[in-house]
């Protein structure tokens, strides 16, 4: 009795101690006695089928897997390298992975083997990783304003967690900018950055676009079905753009899935796991839409972890000269045009002007001045008609160069200071502050002596009440 035991003792301890090997190894590994049964797995195993490890136990190969010639390998102890898989998923997909295989061998008796797999990349996969990449980086969300700063600065903190994120803005901020720069600052950023705007696609197929459908689901389902967006996402971010604008039935189903982190595509029964970031944005005002039951507010709750605020570009004034030079020179280089020249008023007029569409309508205006202006001089008649509004007396020219990114768009070789001294003063004091060493370095850029700085200074403050 003793004896048998000792025996059983021993055996539980060596299970133990397999056990433990397999989890410390970073790839599916499967052990399987001579009949091709499964007897042992780890997680990153059951991760592929997405199966619970009781139900893996006792599997057959050929259930889990299409491998004609790896039975063979098995029970004739044969060893393999870079040995040809396809891997049945529990939707009915296949996946091409390779097998090293290792025979287990006891008393010179075959008793199965110790199987590893890795996943093989095909085209259809560098494809999808070509279509769901991102353009935009932290680099390109511009401007120097207190706003903006703290903005990139917590955003910057928070892309390296899982956690979901707000993003909140008027129409033409730029939120996707924001989202794919949280993306690219990632530990996902290898993965898809997946983005769908639930405006623009009508309530009968967003559903499917999200979570996908099975086979036969509804008239006109692909053969074989369709992964949806989650899906596609897996491993990387989802941007669910205009959340507000989702409809309330799948407000319900998307909460659950934040919830799960496990889809159901329609017409199918199988759950399916996901590891996904989600990103959600929105200009409306959801309180409102809350007040009013347009919106659930357990899935406010579920997305509005990390929340950012983008302002509109109206409240950040002293970011616009920036932003001029950026597309300036953005659409100078793609469009092959000369340095154009802004005189004063337009200059003026552009500040003036309370951009309801934000940045990407001040992108767009730049883009009009490029491709129309047949000078080199930008006048308020070259503006698009919703900046021409009224006729300016005669202008006098300041010069606006597409110079080093780097460099101040305050240098004196950027803007000679004129008619437009009391504006443009104004401006270099809000960039540089108003202490002695800001109004020396004002004074520099603008290409006057402190001394006329502080005469200057003088006379608007009496004739504008501008504060020094």
């Amino acid at each position: 009795m003793d004896s048998i035991e000792s025996l059983k003792s021993e055996k539980k301890r060596l299970l133990q101690e397999t056990e433990a090997l397999l989890s410390m190894i970073s790839s599916p590994v499967l052990v399987v006695d001579q009949q091709g049964n499964v007897v042992h797995t780890n997680t990153f195993a059951e991760n592929i089928w997405g199966r619970s490890q009781i139900t893996l136990i006792n599997k057959h190969l050929l259930e889990l897997m299409e491998a004609s010639k790896l039975l063979g390998f098995i029970q004739r102890g044969k060893p393999a390298v870079d040995l040809p898989v396809q891997i049945k998923d529990f939707t009915g997909g296949c996946y091409p992975y390779s097998c090293r295989l290792h025979p287990l061998i006891v008393n010179k008796q075959v008793e199965g083997a110790v199987m590893q797999l890795t996943k093989q990349v095909s085209l259809p996969s560098i494809e999808k990783q070509k279509k769901f990449t991102t353009r935009y980086s932290f680099a390109d969300i511009r401007g120097n304003s207190e706003a903006i700063t703290a903005l990139k600065a917590q955003a910057e903190k928070v892309a390296k967690s899982n956690s979901t994120i707000l993003i909140r803005g008027q129409s033409g901020t730029g939120k996707e900018v924001l989202a794919q720069a949280i993306h690219g600052a990632s530990h996902r950023n290898k993965g898809p950055f997946v983005a769908i705007n639930c405006a623009a696609i009508p309530e009968s197929l967003l559903e499917s676009e999200l979570f996908g459908y099975d086979e036969g689901s509804f008239t006109g389902a692909k053969k074989g079905g369709k992964p949806g967006r989650f899906e596609m996402a897996h491993g990387g971010t989802l941007f669910l753009d205009e959340i507000g604008d989702m409809p309330l039935f799948l407000q319900a189903k998307l909460l659950r899935v934040l919830q799960e982190r496990r889809v159901e595509r329609v017409g199918g029964s199988e759950s399916i796991p996901i590891d996904v970031r989600v990103i959600a944005a929105t200009h409306k005002d959801l309180e409102t839409l809350i007040a009013k039951q347009h919106f659930r507010e357990d899935l406010y709750f579920r997305l509005n972890v990390i929340p950012f605020s983008i302002p509109p570009l109206r409240e950040r004034k002293e970011d616009l000269y920036e932003l001029i030079q950026y597309f300036m020179k953005r659409y100078g280089e793609r469009l092959g045009k000369e340095t154009k020249r802004l005189s004063s008023p337009v200059l003026k007029r552009l500040n003036d002007y309370h951009w309801p569409g934000n940045v990407r309508e001040l992108e767009n205006v730049i883009e009009y001045i490029i491709n129309l202006e047949i000078g080199d001089l930008v006048t308020l008649s070259s503006l698009p008609s919703t900046l021409r509004y009224r006729e300016e007396p005669e202008e006098t020219v300041v010069r606006l160069e597409i110079v080093p990114e780097q460099a101040s768009p305050f240098d004196s070789s950027f803007l000679n200071v004129d008619e437009s001294e009391a504006y443009l003063i104004e401006q270099a004091l809000r960039r540089y502050g108003t202490s002695t060493e800001g109004k020396r370095k004002a004074a520099q850029q603008l290409g006057m002596s402190m001394a006329t700085l502080y005469r200057r200074i003088k006379a608007i403050s009496r004739e504008k009440k501008f504060s020094k």
